[in-house]
């Protein structure tokens, strides 16, 4: 038997959660796994329960559902439809790949269609973790990438901290002030500056590749050229990473690409 889809509502507005609540109520396959006010709400539920989708509202109060779905992006877990009044973020929303995007009033149809979406999404997001998590041991094996399995980093998670191991972290990236921390699920903030944290993990284990950007060779499956000559790593979640100009020669080498 299929697990229930289980979904969190994010909304400011009380009338829209219940509406939301009720449409979910009516559909197969689905369960309110929890309501959440704003985008600091969701992360305090996403610390205690499994979450497969968030319905996010953009516009609320302390922290809104385009920054809180940029924590999760670009591998987003759980994924994301937004539904808000708001037409004019939609591009911005597909930049963090969102399942979908629905305008208020939602009609029920529409609904029905974005969590066949989700579902998707989640799908393919499974699969391709499988597939590349083999690719990346075996791509750890031939370069003989060191073993640092117990090594972590604190990061932010809810009103706490949450242990990574660096094994699952696939990138880091510069965030103003603080730095992401990438899993194939989300990203996690971190209360550090790149060029540190850089300095503090094992040698060989993470190559900066370009100067916002420190990559886990153990996570990168697949070496390509974009049309303009720009070199690209495909980590084994599927998140596809820019490498700067001056780094190029220097990461084809170390990958043996």
């Amino acid at each position: 038997m299929t697990a229930p889809l289980r979904v969190l509502v994010v909304d400011d507005e009380a009338p829209a959660q219940r509406v939301l609540v009720r449409m979910l109520q009516a559909a197969p396959g689905v369960e309110v796994a929890g309501i959440a006010g704003d985008g600091m709400d969701a992360l305090d539920v996403l610390a205690h329960e499994r979450i497969d989708l968030m319905l996010l509202d953009i516009e609320m109060p302390r922290m809104a559902g385009i920054e809180l779905a940029a924590r999760l992006s670009p591998t987003p877990a759980p994924a994301v439809v937004f539904v808000t009044a708001w037409p004019q973020y939609a591009v911005r929303a597909f930049e963090l790949q969102v399942a979908d995007y629905l305008l208020k009033p939602v009609r029920p149809e529409r609904l029905a269609q974005a969590l066949e979406r989700a579902r998707a999404q989640l799908a393919a997001d499974t699969a391709a973790q499988r597939i590349g998590t083999l690719e990346a041991s075996l791509l750890a094996l031939r370069e003989g990438v060191p073993d640092t399995r117990g090594s972590q980093v604190w990061v932010e998670w809810g009103t706490g901290r949450l242990r990574l191991a660096l094994e699952d972290i696939e990138w880091f990236a510069a965030d103003g002030d603080y730095v992401q921390a990438h899993t194939a699920e989300r990203g996690y903030l971190m209360r550090d500056a790149l060029n540190r944290l850089e300095t503090s993990l094992p040698v060989g284990r993470f190559v900066r590749v370009h100067r916002s950007t420190l990559v886990n060779l153990a996570a990168v499956v697949r070496v390509g050229n974009a049309a303009n000559g720009q070199l690209l790593l495909t980590t084994r979640s599927g998140a596809t990473l820019a490498v700067g100009r001056r780094a190029k020669t220097r990461v084809k080498d170390i990958l043996g690409a």
